[in-house]
């Protein structure tokens, strides 16, 4: 596996050939990926995104998802970067960047990447640990072959996403 980051990063940034995660170093980063563990439903059931779903379909979310530690300062996304990864901070805190100003802070509970999960399209914004962070990640490939397996969690998801994006229209008026 090793050898074919090496290879993959020889064409493509360290962060995109070790998962699209981590700074810019030359040498990819090996991270240590845990399972979600046991309560991985629970977990996921908490995040607005995934609300509409069964205790089923969050099993089998949690069954693709893993948990990652990022350290103080380092860049979990970047802007403009290949997206195509969804994250929830578990512990620690991080800030969201645009334009080298910080346009949100994030912690426990709180999650990005899930407009990169739906679509695979390039990072809006950087997110960077302002403590060690330990984030679930979902991949956009694993999340894609769970909607193809389950028919009708794509309709639930996009609800919640139309609903968010209401909600964003709505405040951005009324400021």
């Amino acid at each position: 596996m090793k050898d074919a980051i090496d290879s993959l990063s020889s064409v493509v940034p360290g962060s995109i050939a070790s998962g699209g995660v981590g700074g810019r170093s030359s040498e990819p980063e090996r991270r240590a990926d845990r399972p979600l563990g046991r309560d991985g439903a629970r977990i996921l059931a908490q995040v607005p995104l995934f609300a509409g779903l069964s205790k089923r379909h969050l099993k089998k979310l949690a069954e693709r998802a893993d948990e990652v530690d990022f350290g103080e300062k380092e860049v979990i996304v970047e802007t403009e970067q290949p997206g195509g990864t969804f994250y929830i901070i578990l512990q620690g805190e991080a800030k969201v960047m645009r334009g080298g100003k910080t346009m949100a802070k994030l912690e426990p509970g709180d999650f990005f990447g899930e407009i990169s999960l739906l679509d695979g399209g390039p990072r809006t914004a950087s997110v960077v640990a302002d403590t060690p962070v330990v984030v679930v990640r979902i991949f956009k490939r694993s999340f894609d072959k769970m909607l193809a397996e389950e028919s009708g969690v794509a309709a639930k998801i996009l609800e919640v996403v139309a609903r968010r994006l209401r909600d964003a229209e709505r405040r951005s008026l009324n400021s």
